[in-house]
């Protein structure tokens, strides 16, 4: 790989958590009238656990580490949130809605905020774990030739 290659590469990564931030930014902000930081972590955390043991038992099954995991960890986010974008739109709460990764219940777990880090912390360690099961990966490693000197 020459050193355009990786920096075309490491550009790309960049591009992706940029992305990702400025998607979790706005996110962030639709929730300014409803206690921001409470409602956006709650739901950043059920959604990104969900996908980090989803990526998790996908990992395990390909014997490869999920593709675009940052695009993984949005939509579990998004999808977690759909209750409340349906309240935006004059919906209200019901029970049903617990099929969005818990979303009425994930904000009366004891410990609130402290317990779904953890739930994270435990999940991202999970998915961590699968990864150094499993090895290296051809895709994550990269190819060195070597020339022979005549």
């Amino acid at each position: 790989m020459t050193a355009v290659g990786r920096t075309a590469g490491a550009l790309r990564v960049c591009l992706w958590c940029a992305v990702a931030v400025a998607v979790e930014v706005v996110l962030y902000l639709s929730y300014r009238s409803h206690d921001a930081r409470f409602h956006w972590l709650t739901h950043f955390l059920v959604g990104a656990s969900a996908a980090l043991v989803f990526m998790a038992v996908w990992s395990w099954r390909a014997r490869r580490p999920a593709p675009l995991p940052l695009i993984w960890v949005l939509l579990a986010h998004l999808y977690a949130m759909i209750p409340d974008f349906l309240f935006q739109a004059g919906v209200a709460h019901y029970r049903w809605m617990e099929i969005f990764l818990g979303h009425i219940s994930s904000h009366v777990v004891p410990g609130r905020n402290v317990t779904w880090l953890f739930v994270f912390a435990t999940a991202l360690a999970a998915y961590l774990f699968v990864l150094n099961m499993i090895g290296p990966s051809v895709a994550t490693i990269p190819r060195v030739q070597i020339e022979e000197q005549p």
